[in-house]
């Protein structure tokens, strides 16, 4: 009898087993690992065409990356503003950065690398008021000046007047761990006038940064890279 019972409880747990199917695959979730199509995490390596930079460098102030045409993320972001959610690949030193959009299909639809220019840290309120005021603040002004009297227009809701800043949340990875921070910008442009397949546009994105200890300003020159030019991993990393 017992051995009828044991039996009959082992064929019953095969019969279960069956009827579920095999385990579904381990589904890589979105956020700072990218998507299931385009895969980010730090240390990876990705080569780069070096073509827009070489391009870019007469005119604009684009700091082309250093690494002979291979790079290595030392960091990774994932900003959220609003519902978009941009991603940030991180090159070593932390003086530029790639920013992604990625489509629906997980796959970048737009690419665009900045490179540090400025960074100023105010030391008291009215040097803050400079940067962050309601009324006259620099961030959100219609217009941006370079120190070397490049003027550029505002690309987020141009106008005439100064608008607030977007207000942006980051959460990066590196190394260390994972971190937040509280992020102001906004983004300006200037046509290069360079001649054709040379970059048409450079962009000025100036940010106040807030994160758990200081607080500071960056200012970024950038340009648009298509995605094609990275090479990026679309095999999620187990």
């Amino acid at each position: 009898v017992l051995f009828l019972g044991a039996g009959g409880l082992t064929l019953l747990w095969l019969a279960r087993r069956r009827a579920a199917g095999p385990a579904p695959a381990a589904q890589a979730a979105p956020g700072l690992a990218g998507s299931a199509a385009t895969r980010f995490r730090v240390g990876m390596t990705f080569p780069i065409d070096p073509t827009p930079f070489i391009l870019a460098a007469a005119g604009t102030k684009v700091t082309a990356p250093a690494g002979g045409g291979m790079l290595s993320a030392e960091a990774v972001g994932l900003i959220q503003d609003g519902d978009v959610a941009l991603h940030r690949i991180y090159i070593p030193g932390r003086g530029g950065f790639f920013q992604l959009y990625l489509g629906s299909d997980g796959m970048p639809l737009e690419c665009r690398y900045f490179s540090q220019i400025d960074e100023v840290t105010p030391a008291a309120q009215d040097e803050w008021g400079f940067w962050l005021d309601p009324l006259q603040g620099m961030i959100g002004w219609p217009e941006f000046q370079t120190k070397d009297g490049k003027h550029y227009d505002r690309v987020w809701a141009p106008g005439s007047t100064r608008i607030p800043p977007r207000q942006q949340s980051e959460t990066i990875e590196d190394l260390a761990g994972r971190s937040t921070r509280t992020l102001q910008s906004m983004l300006y442009a200037a046509q290069t006038g360079a001649t054709p397949p040379a970059p048409p546009t450079e962009y000025i994105l100036v940010t106040a940064v807030q994160s758990a200890s200081q607080a500071w300003v960056e200012i970024h020159a950038g340009i648009d890279v298509s995605p094609s030019a990275l090479t990026l991993p679309t095999v999620a990393n187990h």
